[in-house]
């Protein structure tokens, strides 16, 4: 346990290489973990480090595990705590004072990014399947993902003060300012200076499909970045994916070798490719790049004239694709509404068979509304018809946009899917 200034305890976990201890101390690592984890829950991650000859400081986030204190959602306070424990563990005479790096996943990353622009003095991180942008990533057009920001404030909310206050408006899309302003707080990308102050070097790992936190939240960050940087997009995240994934070996693997390069000095040629993209599902098969890949939008018109009342839903397809995609960047869906009563909410999904390709939505008026749909990396084989779907909510089983209660009734006119692809597919 380690007390921290307001007198909060924080329980921690030390991992120490076998052998003797270099001069200068070994190279050590922070290892974070994600939203109502704890320090348990990373600790293949941080025997993977020790096993590669690094020290590893794995700890329960206050308010987590352990650790006492309030969860204040990577506030201020969460970073006061990774400064004051970075220091704390820089001034061990095992550890070098000037090596260390950090490691987190999801709510860890976040809570790196802000410790970043508040410089704490990492020499290198890695950060998994997090955001950039909070508000952006779960209230995209000021509507919420209800099912994944639900899914979250459940986890935490008896030990978050905080969040159990703005729960139910977060979840319901109702009074925006304090949640838009919290989360402006919590994020790397509104800040003064932005990331092109970063320098220090960062690995950013993202998945195909996430739910949560789409590719958007890496690709802006790392088209901004000022300092050495690479990207790898592979078959992990939040739901409908899972941490880990197929190609846990490989993102350990790539873990370590940042690390050697970064904190070892070890001329390795892992920073050689910028931008490396899995295969969808493979846990071995994967394309490198020298920059991030460009998208095309081809355009789908699905004609018609329906109603949609309370969590009914409007559904179009296309004619057969010509030829197999696969979606990268920001796509969108035009939306005619002709007709609106008591509709607070526009939900578009995109569908091949059961899967979700990619899906947003709104708060809609009359007339034309164009929802912009998540960065997601998904490849939709030849011959499939795609399938748009328009209401109040996502599709049964799919937990994105929860439906409430009470939705009205309005009039679905032409709907224009307008779908963003890599030039050529990288899966099938």
């Amino acid at each position: 346990m380690q007390t921290m200034d307001d007198g909060v305890p924080i329980a921690l976990t030390r991992y120490t290489p076998d052998g003797a201890t270099p001069p200068g101390g070994w190279p050590g690592v922070m290892v974070l973990h994600g939203l109502a984890g704890n320090r348990g829950s990373v600790d293949a991650i941080a025997s993977a480090f020790a096993t590669a000859g690094y020290s590893v400081l794995a700890y329960d986030a206050r308010g987590h595990g352990a650790s006492g204190g309030e969860i204040t959602l990577a506030g201020p306070r969460e970073t006061a705590d990774l400064r004051a424990l970075n220091r704390l563990y820089a001034a061990r005479p095992e550890v070098h004072d000037t090596k260390i790096g950090a490691w987190g996943i999801s709510y860890g990353g976040g809570q790196i990014w802000n410790a970043l622009a508040a410089d704490v003095p990492f020499a290198a991180v890695e950060v998994v399947e997090t955001w950039t942008s909070l508000y952006g990533a779960l209230w995209p057009q000021d509507l919420a993902r209800a099912g994944i920001v639900a899914g979250f404030a459940a986890g935490i909310a008896a030990r978050s003060p905080l969040v159990a206050g703005i729960r139910d408006d977060a979840v319901q899309s109702k009074n925006l300012g304090p949640v838009k302003t919290l989360a402006a707080g919590r994020s790397v990308l509104p800040r003064p200076g932005g990331l092109r102050s970063i320098t220090t070097p960062v690995y950013l790992f993202q998945g195909r499909i996430d739910f949560a936190f789409d590719i958007t939240q890496a690709s802006q960050a790392f088209a901004g970045l000022g300092g050495p940087k690479k990207l790898y997009v592979g078959n992990f995240g939040h739901t409908p994916s899972t941490f880990p994934g197929a190609d846990v070996q490989y993102v350990l693997a790539q873990a370590v070798a940042w690390y050697d390069r970064h904190l070892k000095g070890i001329a390795n040629g892992v920073d050689a490719v910028k931008v490396v993209i899995a295969k969808q599902g493979s846990a071995t098969g994967r394309v490198s790049l020298g920059a991030l890949p460009r998208s095309t939008l081809t355009s789908y018109v699905l004609p018609g004239r329906s109603v949609a009342r309370g969590n009914t839903l409007v559904s179009r397809r296309t004619a057969p694709l010509k030829q197999a995609v696969e979606t990268w960047g920001i796509g969108a869906v035009h939306v005619e509404v002709p007709k609106l009563a008591s509709y607070p909410r526009l939900v578009v999904t995109v569908l091949a068979g059961d899967k979700v390709v990619s899906h947003g939505g709104l708060k809609p008026r009359a007339g034309r509304n164009v929802v912009l749909l998540a960065n997601y990396c998904v490849y939709v084989a030849k011959g499939t018809r795609l399938r748009v779907t328009v209401g109040a909510s996502s599709p049964a089983g799919q937990i994105a946009y929860l439906g409430f209660a009470g939705s009205g009734v309005a009039t679905i006119g032409k709907i224009t899917l307008r779908l963003a692809t890599l030039a050529k597919p990288i899966s099938g």
